[in-house]
């Protein structure tokens, strides 16, 4: 109780904590790692091989005086994840916070034309890997008593977008569905589980997939332009934050007016 007589919420110091951030090779999930690393957590970046930028941006984050390490695997396999796990443990200690942004729009199709497999890849890589990485992280947490897991959905999950695929829709609306229903799960255990629902950001995977680089989605935007990765891990930092203490459940539009629903 502070003087007011009202309760306060446990602060702990960020310095305390460590992290793994999946998909942390490029956009949002590098630009997460970063700002989790800037406030003194210590930070797993997992990408799913090496050569793919996760060198990069562990690296810069070391020369800015954060600690961090790369460890890879795809986090659609089971024993994958526990790799990435036990690598965060032994280096860091066991995580307290999981950002998982690893997945993606690999394929635009309409669904007549869209092959099965091409269908179970998005599902693996979107939603099965979202199950396993908040599989993998909740017992510890549970047992420590405190823990934030974000999932990144997409603004596809929470409605039909312009362009798209409906395997990644699918996938993505089951991500927002797992965390809300992992979120009541846990709810008295001091762990949140929290999803953002991104619009259409500016990353190097994007920029290969249009044509244009993604200008004319930009120029189609409410805001006239694609979101930034850092204006993406704002929103996931805060999540993260010991000042979301009470936000359990909820999946954050950040789409600049895109999702008004």
């Amino acid at each position: 109780m502070n003087e007011t007589g009202m309760t306060t919420v446990d602060t702990p110091n960020w310095t305390e904590r460590s992290a793994i951030v999946t998909g942390a090779a490029s956009g949002i999930g590098a630009a997460v790692a970063a700002k989790l690393a800037a406030r003194g957590v210590a930070v797993t970046a997992a990408t799913l091989r090496a050569g793919e930028g996760g060198e990069g941006v562990v690296k810069q984050i070391i020369a800015d005086g954060g600690r961090a390490q790369l460890a890879f695997g795809d986090v659609s396999d089971e024993s994958a994840v526990a790799g990435i796990f036990s690598a965060a443990t032994e280096s860091f200690g066991p995580p307290d916070i999981v950002v998982h942004a690893a997945g993606g729009l690999t394929s635009i199709a309409a669904t007549a034309q869209l092959e099965p497999a091409e269908w179970d890849r998005m599902v693996a890589i979107n939603l099965r890997s979202a199950f396993l990485v908040i599989h993998a992280a909740l017992p510890g947490m549970i047992e420590r008593g405190w823990g934030r897991v974000v999932t990144v959905a997409s603004e596809a999950g929470r409605m039909p977008t312009r362009v798209g695929s409906s395997a990644y829709a699918a996938a993505k609306s089951g991500v927002i569905g797992l965390t809300k229903h992992v979120a009541r799960e846990i709810a008295a255990h001091g762990v949140t589980v929290n999803a953002t629902a991104p619009s259409t950001t500016l990353s190097p995977r994007i920029q290969a997939l249009y044509p244009d680089g993604g200008a004319a989605v930009g120029a189609q935007h409410p805001m006239g332009r694609l979101a930034e990765p850092d204006e993406q891990a704002a929103a996931i930092l805060f999540l993260c934050s010991p000042e979301a203490s009470y936000v359990n459940g909820a999946c954050l539009d950040v789409t600049g007016g895109s999702v008004n629903i």
